[in-house]
């Protein structure tokens, strides 16, 4: 595929749950609240992106992405129980308002990089964290609609490595950036 090609578009996210593998919807972006991308980017999966290629503007789509080739099998490794101790406010207190089970919390690791992690339990000494993405495990089908694509414009790949940087602060698409979407 080629990089710094502009996506615009709408989709709905299944999973196949339970013995009988019954699709459940759980994502669904629309014409109003779009996905907007740029290729090579590494924004959207590399197997999402090679799915619409070839795709024009009003084009639908309805693919599947196995797990290999989305977020990979559930790893129980990437369960950890930390101390409950790292999980405090600026006072000093234990922060409840955040740290609850079902929970998703922003953390930085030693290094710097930046993810998350779901609460799974708060004991009276620790805090069972999971690190697996959302969707580890799961074989993923899309079925959506190509909104709009062309070639990024230079202002385009500026606006949307700002907002991947984090520079963008979630003005709901009232800003220069163009590309908020918290």
């Amino acid at each position: 595929m080629a990089d710094n090609k502009y996506y615009r578009l709408s989709y709905e996210l299944f999973i196949s749950e339970g013995e009988d593998n019954v699709p459940v919807l759980v994502e669904k972006t629309s014409k109003d609240r779009p996905f907007e991308f740029i290729t090579g980017l590494g924004y959207a999966l590399p197997d999402f992106e090679a799915r619409i290629a070839d795709l024009q503007s009003g084009d639908k789509f309805d693919f599947q992405i196995p797990k290999d080739k989305a977020y990979g099998d559930y790893d129980e490794s990437r369960v950890k129980t930390l101390p409950k101790e790292i999980f405090r406010d600026n006072e000093g207190h234990f922060a409840i308002d955040t740290i609850y089970p079902g929970n998703v919390v922003p953390m930085v690791n030693e290094d710097g990089t930046q993810f998350e992690g779901l609460v799974k339990e708060v004991n009276a000494t620790s805090v069972v964290m999971d690190f697996n993405h959302a969707l580890a495990g799961m074989d993923l089908q899309f079925r959506g609609e190509i909104l709009n694509t062309h070639e990024a414009t230079p202002q385009e790949m500026t606006s949307f490595l700002s907002m991947m940087a984090g520079e963008c602060d979630g003005c709901e698409g009232e800003c220069e950036c163009g590309h908020c979407h918290k």
